[in-house]
């Protein structure tokens, strides 16, 4: 992934991917409850395939597709939605994997750590909708989701052991302390191997890597809000700023000044209306 500033007013900036395609993002802001909003142009050439992991915010994107597919798996199904206009949405503390296919087209993204409503689905989901312009606020793309029709689980495996479930629980209850894995596999009563074993078998990756995963997954809405890297560092749990650099750019392929750079609109949070 390589990034490519402008200096015109197309696009506040452009991500080119190594395998093909680019994201241009067009506009970035505060919505009055302080979510982020942003609105993106995809042209992706070929089949890329992504993970996304939640943390304690929630994310809904709206789609317009003019070419292509995006599709999601589940378990050992692909999960393809209905219509070219449509909207997903991941929960908090959720694995999703979407890929993408020779897909062009129109994303409009809310992300929040609001608190949702009691009874909302837990799963992340895909949706049918006819709405396409930016929500105003939080509240307004939950109302978005919730008059979705079709919806459609995009969970990536509906239905791990109950082994993973129980380490994935206490790994999502106790990130920030940075949990010990093996300590965790001692509480359950197996080994560290085996325990790892079975987590990659469920999820795709070992209980290390989702930790690291899961810890940084709030880090670019922090960097997004203005907030200084070594406080964003501490806040996911880092006390080490260099080994949270290091993680971060692990994960996310740019460093945090970088993604700050990107994701900040260009007026602070307190100016925006």
């Amino acid at each position: 992934m390589r990034e490519k500033r402008r200096g015109s007013n197309k696009a506040d900036f452009q991500l080119a991917f190594d395998d093909g395609g680019a994201l241009a993002r067009r506009k970035t802001s505060f919505l009055p409850d302080g979510s982020y909003l942003f609105e993106d142009e995809l042209d992706f050439k070929g089949v890329i395939v992504a993970k996304v992991i939640t943390c304690t915010a929630w994310l809904i994107e709206l789609y317009h597709l003019e070419a292509g597919e995006i599709l999601f798996n589940e378990g050992d199904e692909s999960v393809r939605p209905l219509t070219k206009t449509f909207g997903v949405f991941y929960p908090p503390f959720t694995i999703s994997q979407p890929g993408l296919k020779d897909t062009r087209g129109h994303l409009i993204g809310v992300a929040s750590t609001e608190s949702l409503p009691a009874g909302l689905t837990t799963i992340p989901t895909i949706f049918e909708t006819t709405f396409n312009a930016p929500p105003e606020r939080a509240a307004e793309a939950i109302e978005i989701l919730k008059a979705g029709e079709h919806t459609q689980s995009i969970e990536m495996n509906p239905k791990p052991s109950l082994l993973t479930l129980k380490a994935k629980r206490l790994i999502d209850e106790n990130y920030l302390a940075y949990p010990s894995i093996a300590r965790i596999a001692a509480r359950l009563r197996v080994t560290h191997e085996h325990l790892s074993r079975q987590f990659k078998r469920d999820l795709s990756m070992t209980p290390s890597d989702y930790l690291r995963q899961l810890r940084l997954a709030d880090a670019p809405l922090m960097l997004a809000r203005g907030e200084e890297i070594i406080n964003v560092s501490h806040d996911v749990g880092y006390n080490d700023l260099s080994r949270f650099y290091k993680q971060f750019r692990k994960t996310t392929k740019t460093s945090p000044g970088a993604c700050q750079t990107m994701m900040k609109p260009k007026r602070p949070l307190n100016n925006q209306k």
